[in-house]
């Protein structure tokens, strides 16, 4: 074989080589490229995916106002439908919620950089901020975001409530404590029956303002969701009658008839926390007697069911305004307040109640009328599993 013919070989494989390295390489390239973009509709998606589903709404404009998008949740919350913006209705829609959300005004809004406002609207509370959007230092465009914190507002404003009321039960026994205790102090009075007396209503304020902080404590628990409920299987009639005898003492002291309706022999077996539930029962029977005349009557009854039982206390009391009864298991609420100081209330016995049998699954309500007498019952599900001799 010639010189000539060998290297004319030579380059030809040499040039076939080099054409298949160049193919291989474009296909990689292609290869990927395709995977990168890819990889970015697959980011693209997710993100999309992500903001349609966040619970805030989310508006994008460019900077002459047009729509790049728009969620559900900015939808739902703003009434407004794809057709509404396809048909250039978005305005006029979104004006019932606010003029604030207008096209025009959410671009004013961003123009002087991120601003924030607070809009009120069908009994929602709504923090709408706004973001400007910026391209190679040019505007390119603005984000709204549309917040509901209706829930955490009213949070807010029922702990600032809460302070005030914590603030003015605990002022009242102070200021008296301070004031009977600088007479003692200074020496203006010396007669025995005297001092006995402003001692007597020292200790009855501290006790009062014990009994507040106590009361507080507990709330505080049970708000605390850290904090459970120890549920253990026990017997409700046996923990009832119980409770009775405890505060038969008091109710004699008022003449008052304290009656067991339900059969002595009665079990009624439920998942409680003992302490806690002996606390509901003990604080609406307290109140029967506190509220209820001397020579009135109250009665205890248990009435079991299939999968529940009821506690029903009735007594023939001073009664409930009906303008009142709404609001009797609030913190703090009481229908007369130098009735409850004098009687050694904190106004937070309801409110504990219902709380500790909402934990148990249960229910509590109340029917009073004005002048005739007051009937709380509470409803609480039965162990299941359990019989209730005595009744069935």
């Amino acid at each position: 074989m010639s010189l000539l013919l060998i290297l004319t070989v030579v380059l030809a494989v040499i040039l076939v080589a080099v054409l298949f390295v160049m193919a291989h390489e474009r296909r990689s390239a292609a290869a990927r490229q395709t995977q990168t973009e890819e990889s970015c509709m697959r980011r693209v998606s997710l993100f999309e995916t992500a903001v349609s589903r966040t619970g805030d709404g989310i508006l994008i404009l460019d900077a002459e106002g047009n729509f790049l998008f728009i969620n559900e949740a900015a939808k739902q919350a703003l009434g407004v439908t794809a057709s509404d913006i396809e048909a250039g209705r978005y305005d006029e829609v979104v004006s019932g919620f606010s003029v604030k959300l207008q096209r025009e005004s959410i671009l004013n809004a961003a123009s002087e950089g991120d601003t924030e406002e607070r809009v009120n609207f069908a009994g929602g509370i709504y923090r709408v901020r706004f973001r400007r959007l910026q391209q190679e230092g040019a505007r390119a465009g603005t984000v709204c975001v549309i917040s509901d914190i209706t829930e955490s507002y009213k949070a807010e404003d029922m702990q600032t409530d809460f302070v005030a009321n914590v603030s003015h039960e605990l002022k009242t026994p102070l200021t008296t404590v301070k004031s009977y205790a600088e007479t003692l102090l200074s020496g203006g009075t010396s007669d025995p029956g005297v001092t006995r007396e402003f001692l007597e209503i020292i200790d009855s304020e501290a006790a009062r303002m014990g009994r507040l902080v106590s009361d507080l404590l507990l709330m505080s628990r049970l708000d605390d969701s850290r904090q459970h409920i120890e549920m253990t299987d026990g017997d409700l009639a046996l923990l009832t009658r119980s409770v009775i005898q405890k505060l038969d003492g008091p109710a004699r002291s008022k003449d008052l008839a304290l009656n067991r309706m339900f059969d002595e022999a009665l079990t009624v077996q439920i998942l409680m926390d003992r302490d806690r539930m002996e606390q509901v029962i003990h604080n609406i029977l307290s109140n029967a007697i506190k509220y209820t005349d001397e020579g009135g009557r109250i009665d205890v009854d248990l009435l079991p069911a299939a999968n529940c039982v009821q506690i029903v206390i009735s007594d023939n009391g001073i009664g409930i305004p009906e303008e009142a009864q709404a609001r009797v298991f609030e913190r703090f609420f009481t229908v007369d307040k130098a009735r409850s100081r004098r009687l050694g209330g904190t106004g937070l016995g309801l409110a504990i109640s219902r709380q500790i049998v909402e934990g148990h699954g249960g229910s509590i309500g109340l029917e009073s009328k004005y002048g005739e007498g007051t009937t709380v019952t509470v409803m609480l599900p039965v162990a299941h599993g359990r019989g209730m001799p005595g009744i069935l």
